[in-house]
C-alpha cells in the first residue's frame, strides 16, 4: 500500500553534468503531473512524464529539475587566435606609422574588435537523456519508498479500525435474536394491560412473525462480514487503483450498517452500529490518501 503524499530530493554531479531533482505529491483522484525543467531539456518532457507515470498511478505531482552542462560553464567562450594576431599586427603597424603608442592594445582588441566569441557546444541528446532518466529513476526509488512507508502506517491504522468493527459486528450478530424476544415480551405486556380487547394466540403469533421478518438483519450481518473480509484482502493487494476499490467497499459496509440500523429495534445494536460508522469514517478519511 502506498500513500499519495510523498517527497524526495536528489542532487548528482559528475565531471560533465550536475542535476538537482525535487518531487512532491498530494492526493488526487487521477495522475496530475507538473514538470518544471530547463529549456535545454524540453525534448525530454514526454520521456520524463512516461517514466513517472510508469511508477506512480495517482496523485497531484510537482517535479522540478535543475540541470547544468558543466562543459558549457568551463568552455563558454573562446577567442580567435588568428584574427587576434592579425589585429595585433595592424595595431603595431599603426603605432610605428604614427609614432604613437596605444595605452592598452589588448584592451582595445577585446572591447572593440570582437575576437572573443561564444562557444556553441554540440548537445548529445542521447547522453542528456541517459543521464537525466537515470537520476529520475533514483529520485523515484526514494520517493516511492517514502510513500510505501507512509502506506504501511496507514495500513496498520486501518486494521485497528477494522478490528473494532469486527468485534462490534460479532456483538450485533449475538444480539440480533434479542430483537424479536424483546418485541414479543413488550407486545404481550401491552396486550395484557388492555382488558377490553379480545385477541387470540394465532393473531399474536402472526404479528410476531411479521415483525421477525421485517427486523431480521441476518443477511446484512453476513454481508458485513464478507465486506470486512474483502477489505482486509484488498489492504494486502499490490494492484493499482487500490484506493478506489477500498472506497467502494467502505460505501457497501456503510450501506449495510444503515439498513441494519433501520431494521433493528434494539438500543444496544443501534449503539454498536454508530460505533462502526465512526470507525468507517476514520478509514474513509485516510483512504482518500491511498494511491
Amino acid at each position: 500500500m502506498r500513500s499519495m503524499t510523498g517527497y524526495s530530493k536528489e542532487y548528482v554531479e559528475t565531471e560533465k553534468y550536475a542535476i538537482s531533482l525535487e518531487i512532491k505529491s498530494v492526493n488526487n483522484k487521477n495522475l496530475n503531473l507538473k514538470v518544471k525543467s530547463p529549456h535545454m531539456l524540453n525534448f525530454l518532457e514526454n520521456k520524463i512524464r512516461t517514466e513517472v507515470a510508469s511508477r506512480v498511478t495517482r496523485g497531484s505531482i510537482d517535479l522540478k529539475i535543475d540541470f547544468q552542462d558543466k562543459r558549457e560553464a568551463d568552455n563558454l567562450f573562446e577567442y580567435d587566435k588568428n584574427l587576434s594576431s592579425s589585429y595585433m599586427k595592424i595595431l603595431e603597424a599603426m603605432e610605428k606609422d604614427y609614432n604613437e603608442n596605444f595605452s592598452n592594445k589588448l584592451d582595445l582588441l577585446v572591447k572593440n574588435l570582437n575576437v572573443i566569441k561564444r562557444n556553441d557546444l554540440e548537445i548529445d541528446e542521447k547522453e542528456y537523456e541517459n543521464f537525466v532518466v537515470e537520476n529520475i529513476h533514483l529520485l523515484l526509488d526514494s520517493f516511492i519508498k517514502m510513500k510505501e512507508s507512509e502506506g504501511s502506517r496507514m495500513k496498520k491504522y486501518f486494521l485497528e479500525c477494522i478490528s473494532v468493527i469486527e468485534k462490534n459486528v460479532a456483538q450485533i450478530k449475538a444480539l440480533k435474536e434479542q430483537i424479536v424476544i424483546n418485541y414479543k415480551e413488550k407486545l404481550l405486556e401491552r396486550l395484557s394491560k388492555i382488558s377490553e380487547i379480545e385477541f387470540n394466540e394465532e393473531a399474536v403469533l402472526r404479528e410476531i412473525l411479521l415483525f421477525t421478518d421485517r427486523s431480521d438483519i441476518s443477511e446484512e450481518v453476513s454481508r458485513l462480514e464478507s465486506h470486512l473480509c474483502q477489505l482486509k484482502i484488498e489492504l494486502d493487494s499490490e494492484n493499482s487503483g487500490m484506493g478506489k476499490k477500498i472506497d467502494f467497499i467502505l460505501q457497501e459496509i456503510f450501506r449495510e450498517l444503515n439498513t441494519s440500523g433501520v431494521k433493528c429495534n434494539l438500543y444496544d445494536i443501534s449503539k454498536l452500529i454508530v460505533e462502526c460508522k465512526n470507525e468507517i469514517e476514520k478509514i474513509r478519511e485516510q483512504a482518500l490518501n491511498i494511491e
